[in-house]
């Protein structure tokens, strides 16, 4: 998929990646709830009875245990208006004694979709991680792999490796790369 397909208007002024703070976790868990619902036709995902998709992951990126495992909630805002979300976290979906740097969700609201604005915020996540990374998609959704091809292969400059997984952890794919300290 060319560049030109994916981002359809020019990239917005001001657009923010920065770490949630712990008063942020209710809206981070809001935004998950949507972001969960774009994905319920991919992973079966029922609702709850009080109407809401649950993530039952969020309070660990608040505790001191899920940063020592590396975890790190992120905001997107774009022009000062909350835009998506990005999860950050240090497990491997290949190698489960590995220690990577791993995006573990990441969201962008439908209003900033196809306007450059996830491609600038995943590169700007890879920016703050040096180290091997891995981004992970599950196999029903094409667009997410998509995108994640594009951005990567963009972001490495073709060098990357792409494992087709189908296993009892994961069904699906991961991209894996290098990013260096220097980058």
């Amino acid at each position: 998929m060319t560049g030109s397909r994916l981002a359809k208007a020019p990239i917005p002024q001001s657009v923010e990646l920065r770490v949630a703070q712990p008063d942020e976790a209710v809206t981070l868990g809001n935004m998950l709830h949507l972001y969960l619902h774009d994905l319920s036709p991919f992973t079966g995902s029922v609702i709850e009875r009080d109407g809401r998709f649950i993530y039952p992951y969020l309070h660990h990126y608040w505790t001191a245990q899920g940063k020592e495992e590396g975890r790190v909630p992120y905001i997107i805002l774009v022009e000062g208006e909350l835009a998506g979300f990005a999860l950050k976290a240090s497990h491997s979906r290949l190698d489960r004694s590995a220690l990577v740097s791993n995006v573990s969700e990441f969201f962008v609201l439908r209003r900033w979709r196809g306007q450059g604005v996830g491609s600038l915020e995943a590169r700007a996540l890879f920016d703050r991680f040096p180290g091997t990374w891995e981004v992970a998609q599950l196999r029903a959704n094409a667009l997410a792999h998509a995108f994640w091809l594009q951005v990567i292969d963009d972001y490495t400059h073709h060098r990357f490796v792409e494992h087709d997984v189908n296993n009892e952890r994961w069904n699906g794919f991961v991209q894996t790369f290098e990013r260096s300290r220097g980058a």
